[in-house]
Parts: structure tokens; C-alpha cells; sequence
């Protein structure tokens, strides 16, 4: 047992045969091969294990300020401490609070030797962190500097920097694996790549950590509150199109003094508490043709030249004769992760010799780029400029096509920026999955989906914009999208509902590529996606960036029909109100109701009428608000539409709660939820679950308030809908109030 201060500390038994050997070779430095063929003797494990055994060990050893466990980069670990061994004469009396310790302690790691120990991490610890697909080669000595880094109490943000094609995303990624143990609260990945607007930056964190925006409170007070007492290890990749978002880091930091935030960019932010962390390029030998079979996978460049070759061309083995040739192939390339990947891509259909000499051709491009960008940059353009050239016709065309897409693909969203008789899209993609343009993930469903990686992107872009179909290839992508969006529409609030908001959220930075395209220049194509999407942004409690949306396109929307505006005023109606702001919701839900008697669109003005009644139900105008929803009820009777009655009904429901009356409110509530359930609006029925679950409450029927906020919370957790969730909270917070447990 490991005790401190007479508790007992849980660890695993590999954890703890790290510790004991560590302990025994006091002052003697362990290498790691030494270390795991003593502790797993009997199986075969990767080196992860062993990281994630002494990163473990850090947290729990080195709480007391002291550094008991140093690192030797790429070698091993020596245990530095004062170490007594001493001779017990009686048995060390265990309490009972100790045996029910190591009794739950037992039963709780029974699985531990299964995997890898930071996959129990990944299950047990809040993030949003995968584990990797395969094992990051090299870089040892940066993740033990970065590490340590981290670990210092004055490191409260480090940046990462280095030029595109470094390895940096993977290395964060890395990095907050291998770090889940130290932060209480969490890792939690941010992925900036798409984004080009630094005022969505603090909306993408808070909704990244489930942060929701509150009435009368900016998305950046809210995530300064929630973070305030928090142990958090934040990243932030690909920061450098979003910069102008740096000071809201200070803000941050200033409040939550335990959280760390880890950037990735290409350059510095420039803000007082950064610290930077410059990632070079992987170790290349000093002499390629003194480089020998023997000595070549000394050179972590070599060795992911190597795996990657290897996992392309299975039966691909370095030999005497080509060894030289790989080494000269890492050097011209600088050992930049990328673009040796890139290179090793060829090895399917050129040899080493054949790489070498395409590369002595292609490397002049260094010269011709932009000089006023750094020589690495140019490097790195010249690298995918030689991938480029290499590519037939049909994949050219596809390459630079595919940059108009931001934040993945699918098979769909390409066949719809290519006509088949123009070229065969299929195995263009496919060649391009090959060449490693293109990088291939398997969706939850078992499809998949397609990203051109950021730096490669940009140069598709560079040559789609020489090229003449710029506008025309943004013009079938916003049109793809829109129709995705208007086939949404009808789902969102219906059975499916989750399914087609996951969708969604995928194509998210899509979406944002077509609507502020279409913004600049398909006025009709802006209005109608921002109305299709209205539902998304309230479900998914993303207020701020739905606000901005509906107010672009109306500015925009001077000419457009009644119908579309409409849309347009009902999403910001919403939207303002849940933020607090009534007096723009009312603004837009009266424009909304004049909008809807321009086209007599009955079902638009019920909509309106439901606007203008929550609005000043939440200023206390309960007269006023009752008088609206009637209206809105008889209308939608009028025209025989089910969901606008059991919308109003519900609403008239919780006016008549809120003023007491509950003979009058449950049945109101019960007309509605049996309506909404016949509509598989699980929305409707998460709600109105609440409004019959606070029924009960007031009544002191405790069991049923507690079934019905159970039932409205697993609906609301299913859609991911965080305003329905939050009631439902509430009701359980009132429950346990009742009972006493504060």
C-alpha cells in the first residue's frame, strides 16, 4: 500500500510495481526498456503504458512541491528522495475505513491491465479527447519539456508554434493525453482550424465544455464563472486566422487561476502570460550518405518516413543500397512531419531512388514563392506543390475543388461540386486518399468522412483561385448545403430530431463557409439557409453565432418574400429572448407578425403571436401574454395545425402554474404532451414533462415530479438541448431541497 498522511492512495498494481521499482533503484536511472520488461514481463505492451504509469505517479508524488521523478529524454526515469527501508516488528493495524478502501480499490481496477492505463483516463475523466489511431513517432524530449512546462505553477498558457506541417496539432493532442491524470476537471480539445472569425472563438469553447449562454450575461462571463474554480487543461488548435481572440484568454486566465490552456499556432499571440514553445522538426541524420541500414531508424524523421512507407506498401523494407537515399529524402525535406508523410505516400508506386530524384526537381520551387514569407513556408508550399503535380488530370481538378470545403465531407457533398460526366470523382477522391491529400475518418455511423488537413487546403485555395471556377464550385456548395438545411428543417423538432442535429453540428463549419459566402453574394441563397437553421441555434444553445446569422441576412433581405423574412424574425426572436434582451425578441417578433399578415400566412402569424406572448410574459405582463397565446391557439385550431396548438396550449398551461391555478394548468399540460408524443416532438414533450413535473411538486406528489423531470431529462439529452435540460435540473434541484440534501 501507498499511504500519505495514514490514507491510503489508490493505485493500480502496475502503477504501484512502477513506484516500488522506482523506490528500490533509488538514485539509479531505469531505462525505459528495463522498466517495462520488469513490470510486464509476461505480455507485450507499448511505452504509453509506462508514461502513463509515471505521469501518475507525478501527480500523486509531486503535490507537495517536491520533484521526486525525474525524466531522462528518450532514456528512462531515476526516483530522487531520501529512502529509508525499515523492519516492521508488529502488522501494520488496519482501520476499517482502510479495508473498505482497499476492498473498493480492488473491484474497481480488475480491468486495469487491459489496456493502456490513459484509456481508463479517456472513460473516467471529463474531455473530448480520442485516442490516437496510431503511436506518435518521436518526440520524447518535447513532451517531457512540454510537460514540465505545464507543470509550473507560472505556466498558465503555452503556445506551440512552428510552421504549418510540424506535427504541432498531434503533439497537443499528445500531450493532453498524457496529461488527463494532472487536471481534475478535464482535457478538452478545441479545433480552430476552420474558423476565421475571432468573435466565435468563446462560443466554440463554451460549447466544446457544455457551457450554456444565460440571460442578461455575456457567452465570455459565463465561461469566466464556470472555468473560475476549475482544474482544466484547455487546447487550442490552429489559433493563428483567430488571433485577434488572444485577449479573451487573459480574461480567463486573470479568473481561473487553476486552468492551463495549451495553443497551437503558427505564430505567438503576444499576450503577458503566454510562453512559447517552439516545435522543431523531427531529427534528421547529420549525413545521408554516411546513413546506414544499421544506424537509419536512429532518426525519429527516418522512422516515420519508415512507418509510414510501411503502412502504405506493407512489404516495403529499407536495404543497404536505398538507406542512404531515405536519409537524403528526410534531409531535403527538412524532417517536417508532412511532408514526409507525403513523400512516403509514393512509395507505393516509385522507389526510394525514384522519390529522390522527383524531389530534386521540385525542391526549386523554394525559390520561386512569395519572399516575403519565411523559407520554411516555402518549403513547405514546394513540398505539396510536387504532390500536386503528380496528380492526373481528374484528381487536379478534384484537389483544388475540395478546398471550398471547411471542416470535412462526405462522399455526397464532392459528387455535388463534380459532375459525372466531368470527371470520375470516386477513384479521384480515392487517389487522393492514397497520396495523403485527403485523410479518412469513419463517422459514428459507420460512414465515412473525408479533410483535406489545413496547410494542404490552403495551397487547393491558392490554386482554385487561379483557376476560373472559383465562384462557380462556392456557388454548388452553398446550394448542397442549403438543400441539406431546408431537408433538415421539418426533422429537427419531429422523431428524428437528434439524428438530423448531429448532422448538422457536423457540417457545422460548412454551413458557415456557405451562409457567409452566400452573404457576399447570393442574397436569396443567405436568407433562406439562416431561416432553414433557425431551430438549430436554440436547440443547441448557440445563441450568439444564430443571432449573428439572422441579423446578416436581414440586412441583406430587403427584397426577398414575405415567407423567407419571416424565418429570419421568428430565429432572432428566439434568440434574443433566451439571451434577455426582450426588447430586440420584441422588435423582431412584431416585424415577424407584420411579415406573416403580408403574405396571410395564418400559421406565420400564430408563430408571431407565440413570440410577443413570451416576451412579455417574461417582462410580468401575464394579461397581455395570456391574451397573445389565445390567439395564437385559435388560429392554429383554425387551420388544424398540431403543433402550434400543443405549443400554445402548453404555454397557457405554465401561465395558469406560474399564477397557481393548477386544476386549470394539468390539463392543459396533458392535452399538449399527448399531442407532441403523437408528433414525436420529443422537445415539446421534454417540456412539457417539466411544466407536469412542477405541477406535481406544488401538489407535493414528489414521486411523480421526480419521474416526470427524469423522463423530460432524458429527452432533452438526447437532443443535446440544454434549455429543456437545465428545467429539468432545476426540478431535481427542488426534490433534493425537499429532502434536505443541500
Amino acid at each position: 500500500l501507498l499511504l500519505r498522511e495514514g490514507e491510503i492512495v489508490p493505485l493500480t498494481p502496475k502503477v504501484f510495481e512502477t513506484l516500488l521499482l522506482l523506490v528500490k533503484n533509488n538514485n539509479r536511472m531505469l531505462s525505459k526498456d528495463e522498466i517495462i520488461e520488469t513490470i510486464w514481463a509476461d505480455s507485450f505492451v507499448e511505452e504509453t503504458n509506462l508514461t502513463s504509469n509515471i505521469s501518475r505517479l507525478r501527480k500523486i508524488l509531486h503535490a507537495s512541491g517536491e520533484q521526486f521523478i525525474e525524466t531522462f529524454p528518450k532514456r528512462g526515469y531515476r526516483f530522487r528522495a531520501e529512502v529509508e527501508e525499515i523492519k516492521l516488528e508488529s502488522e501494520i493495524v488496519l482501520t476499517r475505513r482502510m479495508r473498505t478502501q482497499i476492498r473498493q480499490i480492488v473491484e474497481e481496477t480488475n480491468e486495469e491491465e487491459i489496456a493502456p492505463e490513459y484509456a481508463t483516463y479517456l472513460t473516467s475523466v471529463p474531455n473530448n479527447l480520442s485516442a490516437p489511431n496510431s503511436a506518435i513517432i518521436g518526440r520524447e524530449r518535447e513532451i517531457a519539456e512540454i510537460e514540465n512546462l505545464l507543470l509550473q505553477p507560472k505556466t498558465t498558457l503555452l503556445t506551440l508554434t512552428g510552421v504549418g506541417g510540424t506535427g504541432k496539432t498531434r503533439l497537443a493532442q499528445e500531450i493532453a493525453l498524457r496529461m488527463l491524470p494532472e487536471f481534475l476537471d478535464g482535457a478538452f480539445f478545441v479545433a480552430l482550424d476552420a474558423m476565421r472569425n475571432a468573435e466565435l472563438v468563446a462560443p466554440t469553447i463554451a460549447q466544446t465544455l457544455g457551457v450554456k449562454e444565460a440571460s442578461g450575461k455575456s457567452i465570455v462571463e459565463m465561461l469566466k464563472n464556470f472555468l473560475q474554480a476549475k482544474q482544466i487543461l484547455l487546447v487550442a488548435d490552429n489559433f493563428e486566422q483567430v488571433v485577434l481572440a488572444a485577449p479573451f484568454f487573459t480574461e480567463i486566465l486573470d479568473n481561473a487561476p487553476l486552468v492551463k490552456i495549451l495553443v497551437t499556432s503558427r505564430a505567438m499571440l503576444k499576450i503577458q502570460a503566454e510562453r512559447e514553445f517552439c516545435v522543431p522538426p523531427l531529427d534528421l541524420p547529420d549525413n545521408a550518405a554516411q546513413t546506414s541500414l544499421e544506424n537509419l531508424t536512429e532518426f525519429e524523421s527516418v522512422k516515420l518516413f519508415l512507418e509510414r512507407a510501411k503502412s502504405i506498401k506493407p512489404n516495403f523494407a529499407p536495404t543497404n543500397e536505398n538507406a542512404p537515399v531515405i536519409a537524403e529524402i528526410c534531409l531535403r525535406l527538412e524532417g517536417l512531419p508532412l511532408a514526409i508523410e507525403l513523400a512516403a505516400a509514393r512509395i507505393k508506386i516509385l522507389s526510394p531512388e525514384q522519390i529522390s530524384a522527383r524531389l530534386e526537381n521540385r525542391l526549386k520551387l523554394l525559390t520561386g514563392g512569395s519572399k516575403d514569407l519565411p523559407a520554411r513556408r516555402q518549403t513547405m508550399r514546394g513540398v505539396i506543390a510536387w504532390s500536386y503535380d503528380l496528380l492526373e488530370a481528374d484528381e487536379k481538378i478534384l484537389f483544388r475543388r475540395l478546398a471550398v470545403f471547411a471542416g470535412g465531407f462526405t462522399i455526397e457533398a464532392v459528387e455535388s461540386i463534380c459532375s459525372p460526366d466531368e470527371i470520375d470523382t470516386l477513384n479521384s477522391l480515392t487517389s487522393l486518399i492514397e497520396n495523403n491529400l485527403v485523410k479518412q475518418t469513419e463517422t459514428a455511423n459507420g460512414e465515412s468522412r473525408f479533410r483535406l488537413l489545413e496547410v494542404v487546403r490552403e495551397y487547393a485555395q491558392e490554386i482554385l483561385a487561379t483557376s476560373n471556377e472559383g465562384e462557380l464550385i462556392r456557388r454548388n456548395h452553398a446550394t448542397f448545403f442549403l438543400k441539406l438545411a431546408q431537408a433538415a428543417e421539418p426533422e429537427i423538432l419531429g422523431g428524428q430530431g437528434a439524428k438530423w442535429l448531429a448532422l448538422i453540428e457536423e457540417e457545422h463549419n460548412n454551413f458557415r463557409a456557405a451562409f457567409f459566402w452566400a452573404a457576399a453574394s447570393d442574397t436569396e441563397t443567405a436568407v433562406n439557409l439562416a431561416g432553414a437553421l433557425r431551430d438549430f441555434w436554440v436547440l443547441r444553445n448557440q445563441l450568439t453565432e444564430g443571432r449573428e446569422w439572422f441579423e446578416t441576412a436581414l440586412e441583406r433581405a430587403g427584397g426577398t418574400p414575405a415567407a423567407a423574412r419571416f424565418k429570419l424574425f421568428s430565429g432572432l426572436g428566439q434568440a434574443a429572448r433566451f439571451q434577455g434582451d426582450f426588447a430586440a425578441a420584441q422588435k423582431a417578433y412584431q416585424e415577424g407578425l407584420t411579415a406573416g399578415k403580408e403574405s396571410n400566412d395564418l400559421r406565420q402569424i400564430a408563430v408571431a403571436n407565440r413570440g410577443l406572448a413570451a416576451v412579455v410574459k417574461g417582462q410580468g405582463d401575464f394579461a397581455a401574454a395570456r391574451k397573445f397565446y389565445e390567439e395564437a391557439l385559435a388560429i392554429s385550431r383554425e387551420i388544424d395545425e398540431k403543433f402550434g396548438i400543443a405549443v400554445s396550449l402548453n404555454a397557457l398551461g405554465d401561465l395558469a402554474r406560474v399564477e397557481g391555478d393548477y386544476a386549470a394548468a394539468r390539463p392543459l399540460f396533458e392535452e399538449s404532451l399527448k399531442m407532441c408524443r403523437e408528433l414525436g416532438n420529443k422537445q415539446g414533450v421534454g417540456c412539457t414533462l417539466n411544466n407536469l413535473g412542477a405541477i406535481a411538486f406544488a401538489l407535493g406528489d414528489y414521486e411523480t415530479a421526480r419521474s416526470r423531470f427524469a423522463e423530460g431529462l432524458r429527452m432533452a439529452q438526447e437532443l443535446r438541448e440544454k434549455i429543456t435540460l437545465s428545467y429539468s435540473l432545476d426540478g431535481f434541484a427542488a426534490l433534493a431541497i425537499k429532502k434536505g440534501n443541500y
